[in-house]
Formats: C-alpha cells, structure tokens, sequence
C-alpha cells in the first residue's frame, strides 16, 4: 500500500496483524524498519494500541521488546539493517513480515528478506510514501527498469494499492486543516506529503 501522509496505511496494517494472530493461533509475525535503534522506532506502540481498541488485552502478553499472541505466537520488530546472510535465518518461519516505512528499505535488505519469508502461504507487507522511483521498495511493487524508463508491472500474485487521504474514511477537521496548511504554506512538497508522489525538494 503506497500513498500519502493521512491514509491510514499504518493504521490498517497494524490492525490487520492483530486480527491475522486472533485468527491464526501460533502465528509468527515480523515488523520492520529499515533502520531501527529502539522499539520507539518500531510499530509496537500502534500494534498495542489496536489490541486495546479492539478489547483482546487479555488474549496478548505485551513484553518488552515482543508481543506473544494466541497460540504461542509472536510479534517481533526488527531493524533490517543490523542483520547479515547469517542472521536473517533468526526470521525463518515468519509467516508475514509487514515493513513499514518501505521507503527507505535498500536493495540489499529486500534480497535478504524475500528468500527468508518462504514459509507456505507466507506474506509480505509493505506499506509506504514514495520518495525517488529507484527506492527499491518502487522498483520491486512497479518493476520500474532504469535502462528502458519503463515499467513491466507488478509481480504476479502481488496486490497494490495506491491509497490517500481521500480514501480514509476517519479523516477529520484537524487532519484537513493540517493538510491545507501544507498546501498553502509549503506547495513544493505538497504532492509528495498528501498524495504519494515523488519527493521533489529535501530538506
């Protein structure tokens, strides 16, 4: 899922895995970032947020750096670039991996992830607001080639969706008042922030 700030990607994803572990006793479920030096930078606080909202605490042990689901499963949240050829075995079994923030996963973690998550009927999750079109997360999902400038389409068995603030049905006033905010005060970046496309300025 690609698109802009607002359009509740992170929110429906974090969800989802509640409700996948609920669903599937034992499930063992991975959550990524490209750089990650804390579980502050990590998914856990939203993924606990969901569990309470959807009442089923007392189905989850909330531990420190893990979140033991139904069954015996697990949540873990995992930094990719801190592991190697040999550590990403620790992931093998994983039934999903959800990677949020995408944007900025490299090459080299997306080859070291993909062959990991192989377990049948596996799932990888990735959700994200583009940056550059050569953002390896891009490539993968568009099959953009940069000798041709084209784009051979996603991966057969693939699902893409491009998703804005338009399409979250829990938008508010205070979300639309930032939102033209943005619009009127910084227009140079506007289309990269509210609707998913490239970035044009760094700051």
């Amino acid at each position: 899922a690609k698109g802009g700030r607002g359009s509740g990607k992170s929110h429906f994803f974090a969800e989802l895995v509640v409700e996948r572990c609920l669903l599937e006793p034992g499930l063992r479920v991975v959550c990524i970032r490209e750089v990650q030096k804390t579980l502050a930078q990590s998914s856990k606080a939203l993924i606990e947020a969901k569990i309470i909202k959807l009442g089923v605490g007392h189905m989850f042990d909330v531990q420190r750096d893990q979140i033991i689901t139904p069954g015996d499963g697990v949540i873990t949240f995992q930094g990719m670039q801190s592991h190697n050829a040999e550590s990403i075995k620790s992931l093998e079994g994983f039934k999903i991996a959800w990677i949020d923030e995408a944007q900025t996963l490299s090459e080299r973690s997306l080859s070291l992830l993909r062959p990991t998550i192989r377990a049948e009927k596996s799932e990888i999750w990735a959700s994200w607001n583009p940056t550059r079109r050569h953002d390896a997360i891009d490539k993968f999902f568009l099959g953009y080639d940069e000798e041709t400038s084209t784009y051979r389409g996603k991966p057969e068995g693939a699902q893409y969706v491009i998703a804005n603030w338009r399409d979250n049905p829990w938008w508010t006033d205070t979300l639309e008042a930032e939102r033209k905010l943005e619009l009127e005060r910084y227009p140079e970046r506007y289309e990269h922030t509210y609707e998913g496309d490239y970035a044009r300025a760094f700051e």
